[in-house]
């Protein structure tokens, strides 16, 4: 089998023996809630496409998104630490696809496969530290800035430079009022960095956009190539990132 997942694609045979006969090629639709907090999954997915929210409500109907997790990862991320409830709302933003495999399937799989287990913990620790950066960008960069990194790390994991999103739900994942997005984006616009019309932004400028970042994007994604092997950033400008990290040669609702 082929798969877009990078985890998937990082499994040595045993584990991918222990794994693939169970998986299931789903759909996933923009606005599907796939566990909300406090509740149990029967099932795990690994993102084949697309783009999984983790939103948590910091006051009564007030949602601010924590984290997510593309074709880099699975959801719901816990489980591989053992915590059988989702700490947060799990939503998929982008629409796209992903095998799914049962829980008890999955434990037993990593339970049996040693190089599975290890492969799970580390992309743990490397949501562990998205989360962090995340936390630090929303403490300290300005609301452009964080602006600039929330379409990078989407831009990472979608295969279009056209993002069909609202102000609505950009003034939603970075906690903030839409006005506030609203001059953020004509900022970013009047650099060049992007192009906005109702409803889309269009990616225009990648490293423009990794500059006016100042430092809130990269951290994390650099964590993720030392801990799984891969790195999967979008092009810089001519250039590549290959798997060691070193440069070498949309959202749909």
């Amino acid at each position: 089998m082929a798969f877009v997942n990078l985890l998937l694609n990082a499994l040595d045979e045993p584990s991918l023996k222990a794994v693939a006969p169970s998986l299931e090629y789903i759909k996933l639709d923009a606005r599907q809630t796939l566990v909300e907090a406090g509740s149990t999954s029967d099932w795990i997915y690994f993102i084949e496409d697309g783009l999984i929210s983790l939103l948590s409500e910091y006051e009564p109907g007030r949602l601010i998104e924590v984290g997510m997790v593309g074709r880099e990862g699975i959801y719901d991320v816990g489980f591989a630490l053992h915590d059988e409830q989702a700490a947060f709302d799990g939503n998929v933003q982008v629409e796209g696809s992903a095998y799914r495999v049962s829980r008890a399937v999955l434990r037993q799989a990593m339970d049996d496969t040693p190089a599975l287990n290890v492969l799970m913990l580390r992309f743990v620790r490397a949501f562990e530290l998205q989360i962090a950066s995340t936390v630090s960008a929303n403490g300290r960069a300005k609301l452009e800035e964080r602006l600039a990194r929330w379409l990078l790390m989407v831009h990472d994991r979608v295969d279009s430079n056209l993002l069909h999103i609202t102000h609505e739900l950009l003034a939603q994942m970075l906690c903030c009022r839409r006005p506030g997005v609203t001059v953020a984006m004509h900022l970013l616009e009047g650099k060049g960095l992007i192009a906005s019309a109702r409803g889309q932004v269009e990616i225009r400028s990648r490293e423009g956009l990794i500059e006016e970042a100042n430092g809130s994007y990269g951290a994390a994604e650099q964590h993720y190539a030392r801990l799984v092997g891969h790195d999967f950033r979008r092009r810089l400008g001519n250039r590549l990132l290959n798997n060691a990290g070193i440069p070498a040669a949309s959202i749909s609702r």
